[in-house]
C-alpha cells in the first residue's frame, strides 16, 4: 500500500502543488518538488568569502518556476543568474564541457543546456528509452553520461548519447534500490556511481558495466523528497541535497553510506547542484620555485613520503638544485631525518639537527650556502648547507629518473610533527639554450586559447607532469564533438596546438583537455 500511495503522490505532484507534513514521520516518501507551502525558511547558515572554495551552479524550486544560479560549496547562499524559468517537471544539474544541462524527470523527457551568464535555457533534445517513468539522476564521469530512473518500486542506469538523445539501459531493472533519486559519480571511467534511495533511505553503488545496485550503507536521515547531488573533483567530496524537515546540503560518506551533519540551509527548495568538473590547476608564471602545499603527519617512528615531478627533456642537464622546507611542525627536531631521492639517486640532507627545538620554517638548503644546517638553531630559518651535498643530483635526468622526492623519518617517540609544504628549484642546461632556471610544475594546465576571439586560428597550450594518455578535443555549443585535436600518449612538458575553425560557423565553442588526473575545459570564441 506505501508503493501504491507512493506512485499516486508522485504522479500528482507532477501538477499540482499540495501540502503535506513533511515533519510526521509516517508520511512517505515522494520524489519531486516539495509543496510550496511547507518550505522551511531558514537564513543561510553558513557564509563564506567569495575567494574561498568552489563555485557550484544551482537550481531552486520556487513553484511553479525555478530558479537558476551560483553558490560556493557548503555555502546555501545562492547569487540568481536570469530570470525564473518554467519546465514542467526539472531533474538536476550537470556540467559536461564547459556547458550546465538540466533535464525534464517526466515524459516527454527533454535535456536543456543553461546559458551560465544569462540563464537562458536551450532545449537540446527530447530523450528516447528511458527505462522507467521517472528520469532522476543524471551525471557525467569525463567519457560517459549517465541516467537513472526510478518506479518507486525499482531502479535503472542507463548511458544517454548526447548527440542522439537515446537512452540506452544498462542491466537490468533492480529492486533492491526502489527509490533511486540521485545519482553520483565521480570523474574518472573507472569508478562506480552511487545512488541515494529515498524510498528507504539508504546509499547504494552502482556498477557501471552491470547495472548491479549493492548496498553501502543507511544515510541516517529520513529523506523526503528527491533533490540533486555533485562531486567536487579537487577532493572527491560527495554531496547531496537533502529535504529532512528542510531544504538541506550535506556530504555523502561513500564508505559507510551516511550523510553528515547539515553545512547549511536554503531558503527555497532545492532541485539541483553541479560543480565545475575542472580540476583546478595553479596559474603558470617566471617562477624558479615550485611547491607542495599538503598536510601529512609525521607520528611517531614513521616514514612519509611526498613528490614532485620535474619537466625536463631527456637532453637537459641538472647544474643544480636547491630545497626550501617552507613549513614542517614538529615537537622535537632532533628526531627527524629529511632524504631527497630521484630515481635510483638520494641523499639525506637534514640528519637530527636542531636537538629539543621545534619546527623548520623557511629553511632553505643550497650548497652553497655559508652556515651549515648543524650549525643552525630551530626553526632553522635561512639558507644552510644540507647534511649532505646536492650535488649528487647534478647530471642527465634520462639516467636518474623525474620524479622529485621528499622523505621524512622520525627516528623516536613521543612527539606530533606535519609535513605543511616544501618546494624545489632547479638550474638546467639544454642543448640549444644556455643555463637558466625554471619552474617545474608538479600540476596539469591548460592555458586560454590565444588569440581568443579568433578567425580562423587559435592556438591551445597545455602541459602535463608526467607521461600517460593525452585527448584534447572540441566541442560546439550543444556539447557535440567537433574535432579531436590530439589522442596519444605523450612524455612530460608543455605543448601548443593549433585548431583550425574554416570549416565552422561562428559562435561558442569548448575545447577539453583529458589526462589521467581527469579533465579541463575552457570557452573560445569564432568570429568570422
Amino acid at each position: 500500500m506505501k508503493t501504491l500511495f507512493l506512485i499516486i503522490c508522485f504522479l500528482f505532484l507532477s501538477f499540482l502543488s499540495l501540502t503535506f507534513n513533511l515533519r510526521s514521520q509516517n508520511i512517505p516518501h515522494s520524489f519531486g518538488p516539495a509543496p510550496l507551502g511547507n518550505t522551511v525558511q531558514v537564513p543561510p547558515q553558513i557564509s563564506f568569502d567569495a575567494a574561498i572554495g568552489t563555485r557550484a551552479f544551482t537550481q531552486i524550486s520556487s513553484s511553479p518556476t525555478f530558479q537558476f544560479g551560483k553558490v560556493f560549496m557548503e555555502s546555501c547562499t545562492i547569487t540568481n543568474i536570469g530570470a525564473p524559468f518554467t519546465i514542467t517537471f526539472p531533474g538536476g544539474l550537470m556540467y559536461r564541457n564547459g556547458i550546465v544541462y538540466t533535464w525534464n524527470q517526466s515524459s516527454p523527457f527533454q535535456l536543456w543546456s543553461i546559458d551560465t551568464v544569462t540563464g537562458t535555457h536551450t532545449l537540446v533534445f527530447n530523450m528516447t528509452g528511458v527505462p522507467q517513468a521517472n528520469f532522476t539522476g543524471i551525471c557525467w564521469d569525463g567519457a560517459t553520461v549517465y541516467g537513472m530512473s526510478s518506479s518507486l518500486t525499482q531502479s535503472q542506469i542507463f548511458t544517454i548519447n548526447m548527440t542522439t538523445g537515446v537512452c540506452t539501459p544498462v542491466g537490468t531493472a533492480s529492486a533492491v534500490c526502489a527509490g533511486g533519486i540521485t545519482l553520483l559519480g565521480r570523474p574518472g571511467a573507472q569508478y562506480s556511481l552511487f545512488a541515494i534511495d529515498i524510498v528507504a533511505d539508504n546509499l547504494y553503488k552502482v556498477n557501471k558495466t552491470t547495472g548491479v545496485f549493492t548496498l553501502v550503507g543507511p544515510l541516517g536521515q529520513n529523506l523526503n523528497f528527491g533533490q540533486d547531488g555533485t562531486v567536487d573533483p579537487r577532493d572527491n567530496t560527495f554531496y547531496a541535497m537533502c529535504y529532512s524537515t528542510g531544504p538541506e546540503l550535506r556530504k555523502v560518506d561513500t564508505a559507510a553510506g551516511t550523510l553528515g551533519p547539515v553545512l547549511c540551509t536554503y531558503t527555497a527548495q532545492a532541485t539541483g547542484i553541479a560543480i565545475n568538473t575542472v580540476v583546478y590547476t595553479p596559474p603558470m608564471g617566471p617562477q624558479a620555485t615550485v611547491c607542495r602545499t599538503i598536510n601529512i603527519p609525521i607520528n611517531d617512528h614513521t616514514t612519509i613520503l611526498d613528490s614532485i615531478y620535474g619537466v625536463l627533456g631527456d637532453d637537459c642537464i641538472v647544474n643544480d638544485v636547491n630545497v626550501r622546507i617552507d613549513s614542517v611542525l614538529h615537537t622535537w627536531d632532533s628526531d627527524l631525518s629529511f632524504y631527497l631521492l630521484r630515481g635510483n639517486i638520494g641523499a639525506k640532507i637534514i640528519n637530527k639537527v636542531g636537538g629539543s627545538g621545534d619546527n623548520f620554517i623557511g629553511t632553505i638548503l643550497n650548497d652553497s650556502a655559508s652556515n651549515t644546517i648543524e650549525s643552525g638553531t630551530a626553526p632553522f630559518t635561512g639558507s644552510y648547507k644540507p647534511s649532505n651535498p646536492l650535488t649528487v643530483f647534478n647530471g642527465n635526468p634520462g639516467i636518474t629518473g623525474r620524479t622529485w622526492k621528499l622523505l621524512i623519518s622520525d627516528t623516536a617517540t613521543g612527539d606530533t610533527g606535519i609535513l605543511k609544504r616544501w618546494c624545489i628549484v632547479i638550474t638546467y642546461q639544454c642543448p640549444v639554450g644556455g643555463i637558466q632556471t625554471i619552474e617545474i610544475p608538479n600540476y596539469y594546465f591548460l592555458d586560454q586559447n590565444y588569440p581568443n576571439p579568433f578567425n580562423p586560428v587559435t592556438n591551445i597550450k597545455f602541459g602535463i607532469p608526467e607521461t600517460g594518455n593525452v585527448r584534447l578535443v572540441v566541442y560546439d555549443i550543444l556539447g557535440r564533438e567537433v574535432s579531436v585535436l590530439m589522442n596519444e600518449q605523450k612524455n612530460p612538458g608543455t605543448y601548443e596546438v593549433k585548431f583550425d575553425a574554416s570549416q565552422f560557423a561562428s559562435g561558442i565553442y569548448f575545447y577539453s583537455l583529458y589526462t589521467v588526473k581527469g579533465v579541463d575545459t575552457k570557452r573560445m570564441l569564432l568570429v568570422k
